[in-house]
């Protein structure tokens, strides 16, 4: 997964609380990696927040975000039990899934197109998947979901574009913030390479983390690559 410029923020957040933590092996392997370090990168995180809390568009992107995780989050169960009638029903497609892990990696446009495919197919075979299990609304949860994902896409699409000219001006920034990011995560890999720690640096973890995070608030319990 590809880092987005509205993740960077909770990015550091995370990487900053394990760093806190593990800080005096850090310095042990590298003696730059200090108190610091450790506040020098709190002070740019910050910075970097209070930027994007004064874009009323970037806090309108960002429930956009939100929404169409939770949106992607909400066809799981429903298209892994639909999978497993697919599977009964000796139908040979790979739709179900293939809608399920583009939407894992937050590649919703082909999610869409994949999502589009699956209801012809649901469509035609209608009538022996019931026969193996499916659900009579099926086609209906589908469509409804391809309609909302679709409107909701759009919506963020149009406001990435209206944040360009802010990602612009404060791209020094965000490239600083980077900066600690990519640095920490490295290390803490290397530090950590064969112990079970090494996984709270990848940053590929973290995001899913917070993808899920979202996703999961949506009941009760929470895209597009910006330039």
């Amino acid at each position: 997964m590809k880092l987005q410029k509205e993740e960077y923020v909770p990015m550091a957040d995370v990487l900053l609380r394990i760093l806190a933590r593990d800080l005096s092996v850090f310095e042990t392997e590298n003696h730059l990696f200090n108190s610091g370090y450790l506040q020098a990168m709190q002070n740019k995180t910050d910075e970097v927040r209070a930027k994007e809390a004064a874009d009323l568009v970037l806090v309108q992107q960002k429930q956009s975000t939100e929404d169409l995780y939770i949106l992607g989050n909400q066809l799981s169960k429903p298209l892994k039990i639909l999978n497993m009638v697919i599977k009964k029903a000796n139908v040979k497609t790979s739709l179900a899934t293939d809608v399920l892990n583009k939407i894992k990696k937050r590649n919703f446009e082909g999610a869409l197109m994949s999502l589009n495919s699956l209801k012809q197919i649901v469509s035609a075979q209608s009538e022996l998947l019931q026969a193996k299990g499916m659900k009579a609304d099926m086609l209906t949860t589908l469509e409804d979901a391809f309609i909302a994902i679709t409107a909701k896409s759009n919506e963020q699409t149009a406001f990435q574009q209206q944040r360009k000219a802010f990602t612009s001006t404060n791209n020094h920034l965000y490239k600083e913030l980077y900066q600690y990011i990519s640095e920490v995560a490295q290390l803490g890999k290397i530090i950590f390479s064969g112990e079970q720690k090494a996984s709270e640096y990848t940053i590929d973890r973290i995001l899913a983390m917070l993808h899920s995070s979202k996703g999961d608030s949506s009941t009760g319990s929470s895209p597009k690559e910006e330039s």
